[in-house]
């Protein structure tokens, strides 16, 4: 009977260090947002990791901090982008051509 809270044990001290050195345990997108909300509200945007994520999603930060994800083949997603890029100097970020 010992040996389930053992096994357990391993499992959790390999697990954890593991996601630590992944930067984490990462949020991913499970929808694209519909809500389109006026570029001036928005701080930043970061693509998904395509390897961690299901969706390929632009993630879109407000300045209240709440995460819009968006389709990178969407006209909006494509317009705010190119909005932070410009406006807000973002181009942080290198972004595969869709």
């Amino acid at each position: 009977m010992t040996s389930i809270p053992l096994i357990l044990l391993v499992l959790v001290a390999v697990m954890v260090p593991t996601a630590s050195a992944q930067g984490g345990i990462s949020t991913c997108c499970m929808k694209f947002t519909s809500t389109k909300v006026h570029r001036e509200l928005l701080k930043s945007y970061y693509q998904e990791d395509k390897s961690s994520c299901r969706l390929q999603a632009i993630v879109f930060t407000t300045i209240m901090d709440k995460r819009i994800c968006g389709s990178p083949f969407n006209l909006w997603t494509k317009t705010s982008m190119a909005f932070l890029d410009v406006n807000l100097g973002h181009a942080l970020h290198p972004f595969n051509t869709f």
